[in-house]
This record gives structure tokens, C-alpha cells and sequence, in this order.
């Protein structure tokens, strides 16, 4: 990823970026701070076991939460935890909670180790569930105290485990900022709003259709820590896989000092949730994965109207190899670029809906690139590697 200043440059992770025409989207933008009301999302927990004390408040406390009940979900805990539960709550619940579940891990009465399970609304909820890990301090059936766990899961600290964010709800999106960011809510909703129409498209060829996107957005003091601080000081924005159960996307608006460059970042992230969210995909697709996202991001520009043809080179394969650990400014500029217009060159070979089924059949159902391509394009992929490298040198400036 790259980060440059010019008008028409901009940083990017391993993600993408910017210059696109901007759409002007109005929409309804409600937005919840600490203490403010937020919309309830009933749904199922799990079942209290009345052999164990502890599983049963946890359970209870599971079920109230998931129900919109928050005097349940307060109930077992003492007054001076109150106001840490609430801020929880009242961000799980703007973020559309649908099922939570706690897990004992570890007893040292009266300390608890737990992971709490949780699954938002839209994705699939799977047995294996994205999770946070809790040190809880248990009295009497009270939750007395929390404290840090010894062992965070890979996701923590998320960014809404303290409960401080504030929220912003679009139409199809959820934004969440700290404090300090609250006076960007309104205008980063909107553009990601935008945004979001456009991904819905690509989302529909993938066959994962997303009921809401989600989208957090950092101070660099943050950036620095949430999901486990693996943003790099180059990036720009993220997105964070959650397994089956979906994906967030997390940019750094410091570093996205124009309408544009906010509008194809939070388009090419989220056109990663759309094209590979919920599944696992291959280091070996990373030339695909980016680039169905550079278009993604791009659009309405196809990939010769953008700052990528600028860093172009003459390719010699389709399927580029992975960029290296430590690669340079100008290899990542050029990987991009590569995987863009090899995207690109699918949809002005075969057309757009051929060339996303060919990115679905890869990257949500695996198929081998030849059988994919001799099954949408009724050829194998040497030969559509030959049309698109001589297609793409055509276009090297």
C-alpha cells in the first residue's frame, strides 16, 4: 500500500484506493452516543444449565441481551460495573446483536474465565462463532469485577468491547467512530452509504448478499490497537474477516483527506466483504482478491481512467504471484495495478456477470482457475492468461 499526497494519489493497504466520481446520497442518519436508546434485534440464546451457578447467570444475562432486555442483561451485575455493561450493551445492540452465548474457560473461584460468542444481524451464525475472552470476578451470583484476560482471542480488543463508540445508522450501513470522531458520522455515513449501493451489485454476483455493512472508523491512536493493531502505519483501511459469521471493515480517515479517497476505501473494503466475506480465501488468489476489489472500488471508472494505469507494468502471467513480505512502494503499486486491469480485462473479454461468476466460482466455491474458467468462459485459463497478458500490455503507457 502506498501513501502519497497528490491530488490524484492516495495511501492504500492491502486493500485499495481512491479517485472515483462521488454520488451525492441523502439519507437518514440516526445517530447513538452512551445512554442514548438503540433499535432492539430479538432473537435465541442459549439454555441456562442449573447445575452450575455461574453458567446459569451467564446464560440468563446471554439470552437478555440477545432479546433486547436490558434490565436482564444488568441484572447480576454490581452497581460499579453498571455503567460498563450499559455502554456494552447499548453497542451490541447498534450493532444489530442477534445471538450471544457465553463459554467458561477456566475457574479459580471467585474468578471466571469466559468467552463471549456473538453473531450480528445478516450473516450466518455459525457453531464456531467470533469471540472476545472475559476475566470475570463472580460473588454470590454477582458479577462483582472485570479485568483483563491473560489470553485475548485474535480479535481483540474489538472495536466496541469498551462500549465508548458512538453509531450512526444508514440505510445499509452501521458506522461506528470514538468520541473525538462523532463530527464525521454524518458525512462518512453518506459516502458509505454510496458506497454500499455499488458493493450490493457485486455482493448479488457472489451470491452474498449483505443485509448491512459495517464500518468503524479510527483515530491513529487506535488504529494502532484494534483487532490486535495489525493495521500497518501505511494503511488506510482493513477488512476483518469474522469467519463464517461475516466480515467489519475498519478505515483511518486521517489519512483520507479527500470526499473521493473516503468513497473508493470504504467501497474497495467492503467490496471485500461482498466477494470474500464469510469464506476463507487463498494466498495464492491475493492477485484476485485485490483486484476484483480495485474494480469494485473504482467504479463507475474502469481501471485505464484511474491512478492504477500509471503503475502498470507489462505483465507476464494473469494469475500474479503474492506480494512479498516487505515489498516496496513501488511493487505494491504495480501488484495492484496488475490485479486491476486483469479484472478489468475479464469483464472487457466476457463481459461483467461472466467475469464474477468466474471470481465466485474461485473464491467462494473453490473451484481449480481451470475448471472455473472453462466453465464461465468455455475455455481454460491458459488461454484466457494469453488474451488478457496481451490485452494489459496493450495498455502499459
Amino acid at each position: 500500500m502506498r501513501d502519497v499526497t497528490g491530488a490524484h494519489d492516495l495511501a492504500r493497504r492491502i486493500g485499495g484506493l481512491v479517485l472515483v466520481a462521488v454520488l451525492a446520497i441523502t439519507v437518514s442518519i440516526l445517530i447513538t452516543g452512551p445512554g442514548d436508546p438503540t433499535r432492539v434485534i430479538p432473537a435465541g440464546a442459549a439454555t441456562p444449565s442449573p447445575a452450575d451457578p455461574v453458567k446459569q447467570i451467564l446464560a440468563a444475562q446471554a439470552t437478555a441481551l440477545s432479546r433486547g432486555d436490558q434490565a436482564g442483561w444488568l441484572k447480576p451485575v454490581a452497581a460499579p460495573l453498571r455503567q460498563r455493561y450499559r455502554d456494552l450493551y447499548r453497542s451490541l445492540q447498534a450493532l444489530h446483536v442477534t445471538t450471544v452465548d457465553y463459554r467458561i474457560t477456566a475457574t479459580s473461584p471467585p474468578t471466571v474465565d469466559v468467552e463471549l460468542s456473538y453473531c450480528f444481524a445478516g450473516a450466518k451464525c455459525p457453531a464456531e462463532r467470533p469471540k472476545i475472552a472475559q476475566k470475570l470476578t463472580v460473588k454470590s451470583n454477582v458479577i462483582m469485577a472485570e479485568a483483563r484476560p491473560g489470553q485475548l482471542t485474535d480479535l481483540q480488543p474489538t472495536p466496541w468491547e469498551k462500549g465508548d463508540l458512538v453509531f450512526a445508522q444508514g440505510k445499509r450501513v452501521t458506522v461506528g467512530a470514538p468520541p473525538a470522531l462523532k463530527s464525521r458520522l454524518p458525512e462518512i455515513t453518506r459516502i458509505a452509504d454510496g458506497a454500499a449501493a455499488i458493493d450490493d451489485r457485486y455482493a448479488a454476483y457472489a451470491g452474498n448478499r449483505q443485509t448491512r455493512y459495517r464500518l468503524f472508523i479510527a483515530t491513529d491512536k487506535l488504529w494502532r490497537s484494534w483487532y490486535g493493531g495489525k493495521a500497518t502505519d501505511w494503511a488506510v483501511g482493513y477488512m476483518q474477516p469474522l469467519g463464517e459469521a461475516g466480515a467489519d471493515v475498519v478505515i483511518n480517515p486521517s489519512k483520507l483527506t479527500t470526499t473521493a479517497a473516503l468513497r473508493e476505501v470504504i467501497q474497495h473494503e467492503f467490496g471485500h466483504v461482498a466477494t470474500i466475506g464469510g469464506v476463507t480465501s487463498r494466498h495464492e488468489d491475493m492477485w484476485l482478491v485485490e483486484g476484483v476489489a480495485e474494480y469494485i472500488g473504482a467504479q463507475p471508472k474502469r481501471a485505464f481512467d484511474t491512478y492504477n494505469r500509471r503503475s502498470l507494468q507489462k505483465p507476464t502471467r494473469l494469475a500474479a504471484h503474492p506480494l512479498r513480505d516487505g515489498a516496496s512502494e513501488k511493487e505494491v503499486a504495480a501488484f495492484y495495478a496488475q490485479g486491476h486491469f486483469a479484472v478489468d480485462c475479464l469483464v472487457t473479454a466476457f463481459g461483467e456477470p461472466r467475469a464474477m461468476e468466474f471470481v465466485r466460482l474461485r473464491l467462494r466455491l473453490r473451484y481449480a482457475l481451470d475448471d472455473a474458467s472453462r466453465s464461465v468462459f468455455g475455455t481454460d485459463f491458459r488461454h484466457v492468461t494469453t488474451t488478457c497478458v496481451n490485452w494489459m500490455t496493450h495498455q502499459v503507457g
